[in-house]
This record gives C-alpha cells, structure tokens and sequence, in this order.
C-alpha cells in the first residue's frame, strides 16, 4: 500500500505533465489555524468581504463548526450570499460594510465582483488582471466592528478573517476597543500598492504583531504575470496566548 507521501508524489507527477499541482487541502498554515482555534475553544468567525460565501464554505468544509457571521456590502453578491446561508443556522449574514467609521459610503463595483473596493484602484490592477475594473458604484452601509459587537452585546474570543480589497486597514482602525478579543486573524496585504491609500505589508505586519501576534503563515501570493513580481499574499496571525 502506498504512503501518503507516495500517493501525493504519484498523483502530482500525473498532474505536472498537464502543467497542473495537485495541493493537499487545507494547507500547513490554515490547519495551524484551525488547530489553534480548537484548542482555544473559538467558535465565532467574522467573515468581512465575505462576496459570495466562497471563504465561509470553504472553512465549513476544512471542519469549522462553529458560527459564522458574513459581511458583504454589494446588494447583488449579498442576495446570493444570503441564499446560500438561508438553510444554515450558524451561518449569518450581514448587508454591511466595516470601516473605520458609522455612516454611509460608496463602494466601487468591479467586473469581477470580487475586487469592489471603496478605494479607488490603481492602474497596474487593471493592467494586470482587465476584469478587476471598476463599472458601477453603489452606496452602502458601514459601521465601525466595535459599533456592531456592542450592539450584539458580543463579548467573546473570536476569529476575523479580511478581504476588503485595500480597506483591511480601515477595519482594523474600527475594531480598536474588541482587538483584545481577536485571537486570530487573516487578511490580504500588498507588497506594492493595487488600490489608492492602502496600507502595505511591512506596515500592516507590523501593526499587526504590536497588538500581541505573531505570523503563522503566508497563503495563496498574487503575482504579476508579466514578470513574476510578488503583489499580494494571504497572512494569518494567531495572538501570543
């Protein structure tokens, strides 16, 4: 009987000569994470840019039990991120954004969804990847994190995970009074600026671990194709405990 390492090295040598990687799942970092949230009896993630659901299925599926609340601001990929929750009664979704303040803004709608920012872009996004352009702008609600838990009366360790498309700084600013409750956290950082007044890696990590982290592992790189130049990467960050 083969090993598994047998078995992956088998498997991917039958892939690699389509130009393909078979990759086991979840990876190294994301089981840390979800170790660690087991063993620290976490059971609360807060999914901000959650699009369509893809992020929260995918945690569902790698084994979290736990409940999960959902933002997404854009009215069209809240429907069905909303429909995709509706028969999930620890899934829970919010037709929000999070920021640094409570009110009203505009967000700016890409061809491809996934990159509506209320930043607005920089060139090299568009020159890279053509459907990350802005067609629409939509206005929408934003509150600070620390507004919205004081409303729930939440007051409990949680699990934030960011993909707000450059605004994950923004966020962090909102959540300054509940930080002491994140005890994980992942987002999206660049190394060169995709969308205007953004925050890039050296400065987020380094924020980051001055409220008590340490990184746990960089996920899924972004590169431009054109030369190879690393644009952007997952981090996960786990508190000191």
């Amino acid at each position: 009987m083969l090993s598994k390492i047998e078995f992956y090295t088998k498997v991917n040598n039958l892939f690699h000569k389509g130009g393909l990687d078979f990759r086991r799942f979840p990876t190294p970092g994301f089981r840390s994470l979800l170790k660690y949230l087991k063993d620290h009896n976490i059971n609360d993630c807060f999914d901000v840019g959650a699009n369509t659901g893809q992020y929260a299925k995918m945690l569902s599926s790698a084994g979290f039990k736990g409940t999960i609340y959902s933002f997404e601001p854009q009215s069209q990929a809240f429907n069905k991120l909303h429909k995709k929750a509706t028969n999930h009664s620890a899934w829970k979704t919010f037709n929000i954004a999070l920021g640094d303040m409570d009110g009203n803004a505009i967000i700016n709608v890409s061809k491809n969804s996934v990159s509506s920012s209320i930043l607005d872009m920089n060139k090299l996004s568009v020159d890279i990847v053509p459907e990350t352009e802005y067609i629409s702008k939509e206005e929408i609600k934003v509150n600070r994190l620390d507004t919205f838990l004081k409303e729930m009366n939440f007051n409990k360790r949680f699990f934030l995970k960011i993909d707000a498309q450059g605004f994950e700084w923004k966020i962090l600013q909102g959540a300054q009074d509940c930080f002491n409750n994140i005890y994980a956290l992942e987002l999206e950082s660049s190394y060169v600026s995709l969308y205007k007044e953004e925050k890039l890696f050296d400065e987020m990590k380094k924020f980051i671990e001055s409220k008590g982290f340490y990184l746990c592992s960089l996920e899924s790189g972004f590169s431009d194709p054109r030369n190879g130049r690393l644009l952007q990467v997952e981090m996960i960050f786990l508190r000191e405990v």
